[in-house]
């Protein structure tokens, strides 16, 4: 009989692999039909005709990730559904809402990328931007969607019970024994409430911050060799924006959902900040981030049972990976950005292109891993968490568990050898869009040629 926990832990990295690598996809895509709408939209008013190839080949690129994104997505889903197979009870009472909606948005990107695509110079030239736009929108939108789900899995929405069947003698199939449901039918909006649109837009401007520092990475490559003039444009549009992005996600959005984890899930945040003690203590820079002031006393790590603590290496991952990277990226862009506008920083600026090439696209990677591990690792071994206040002690943190008895499937066996090739699959899914993208730029077959002629 295999070691549950070894089961379990298997199933939790081919789960984290398959969802990062849906997420690289996704996030190439978001980033790169937003800049095949913004270059046509450049070229429409300026009649610069770089930025018209710079748009038709974006949506190219853009075509090839959400084609393998949508294919590999499937696939995912199937693997989660077969993994955490309880998490569809879960999905059925309590946040089947924006599932249902990210249907419409899909329809969007489905019907609007091909015509995007095939339809140029064969329709008005505002008529075409406009069916670009509507395919960026449903991608937007879809994304909106998923994430809202994220977010209520890190935090529950108000409105949202959480019955645990096993305490009442009860399960569904013999395996559910966890259900979740809003108290009345009309709270399933309650999924979208503030707090969510916190998490869902600090996620919509990672994947952009991440697949445009890609860009900026590949086209900051050529121009140190070639010097090529479409090259300066696109950066002077990419990498200021990478900066100013990167601004609003630490200064902004990342302050209030620092607050959101203060106010429902302070085990989380003990985890994050590494906050290992005992107790009640005072953390003068945690206190002055969230109260503005510096005597505010927080619930250190080990005041709630071991099993139930985040593991320890979350703190890593947020500090030195989310925190650590993107302050790094955003004084890194900021510099090139000014660079390239104005000339400013010459001296020290110019020494540092080459490796720049290599470290935007590295930095903005290990904060987005950052960002994804502290976020899902930092709630485990819940679900839907939910903070219970306690009169004689740190408050009670309840949620679904994760582990046997919650989401994960009972049934399940899985081989470490097939759970490594698995991995495999999901690391090459992405890998092979990038080849793609390779072969459809730099040796075009004839199709893709005749349409960035057109």
């Amino acid at each position: 009989m295999p070691d549950p926990s070894i089961q379990l832990d298997l199933a939790r990295l081919v789960s984290a692999v398959g969802v990062l690598a849906h997420l690289s996809l996704a996030s190439s895509f978001l980033g790169a039909i937003a800049l095949a709408v913004i270059g046509e939209y450049i070229w429409l008013r300026r009649q610069d005709k770089e930025w018209l190839d710079l748009a038709k080949k974006f949506n190219i690129v853009a075509t090839i990730f959400f084609g393998v994104g949508a294919a590999f997505g499937t696939l995912v889903e199937f693997g989660l559904v077969t993994i955490w197979s309880n998490f569809i009870a879960i999905i059925g009472t309590a946040i089947a809402l924006p599932f249902f909606l990210e249907l419409f948005a899909f329809l969007f990107e489905v019907i609007f990328l091909p015509l995007y695509t095939f339809t140029w110079n064969r329709i008005s030239k505002w008529a075409h931007w406009t069916i670009g736009l509507l395919a960026a929108i449903g991608g937007y939108y879809s994304a909106y969607n998923i994430l809202a789900v994220m977010s209520a899995l890190s935090v529950a929405p108000p409105g949202l019970t959480l019955v645990n069947l096993a305490e009442q003698g009860k399960n569904v199939a013999g395996a559910i024994n966890w259900l979740a449901a809003f108290q009345t039918p009309t709270d399933a909006w309650n999924i979208f409430w503030w707090g969510a649109n916190v998490f869902i837009f600090h996620g919509i401007l990672a994947a952009v911050i991440l697949s445009w520092s890609g860009v900026a990475g590949v086209v900051l490559y050529l121009y140190i060799k070639e010097k090529k003039s479409w090259q300066v444009k696109l950066l002077k549009v990419v990498v200021p924006t990478i900066a100013v992005l990167t601004a609003i996600q630490g200064l902004l959005l990342g302050h209030l959902q620092g607050e959101l984890v203060v106010e429902h899930d302070p085990l989380k945040l003990a985890a994050l900040e590494g906050m290992f003690w005992s107790g009640l203590r005072t953390d003068p820079l945690t206190s002055f981030v969230a109260y503005g002031d510096f005597n505010h006393q927080f619930w250190g790590y080990y005041s709630w049972p071991a099993d139930i603590r985040p593991p320890e290496f979350v703190s890593v991952f947020y500090l030195g990976f989310m925190v650590g990277a993107g302050i790094l990226l955003g004084i890194l862009t900021a510099g090139i950005g000014l660079y390239l506008l104005f000339g400013w920083f010459r001296r020290i600026v110019q020494p540092l292109l080459k490796p720049s090439v290599y470290l935007i696209p590295l930095l903005a990677a290990l904060a987005a891993i950052g960002g994804a591990v502290s976020t899902e690792s930092g709630r485990y071994p819940f679900i839907l968490v939910q903070s219970v206040p306690s009169a004689d002690g740190p408050p009670q943190i309840v949620g679904v568990p994760v582990y046997q008895g919650g989401l994960f499937n009972p049934t399940l066996q899985l081989d470490p050898l097939l759970a490594a090739l698995i991995i495999i699959v999901e690391i090459a899914m992405p890998a092979l869009a990038g080849y793609m993208v390779y072969l459809a730029l730099a040796r075009p077959p004839k199709l893709l040629k005749r349409l960035v002629e057109y």
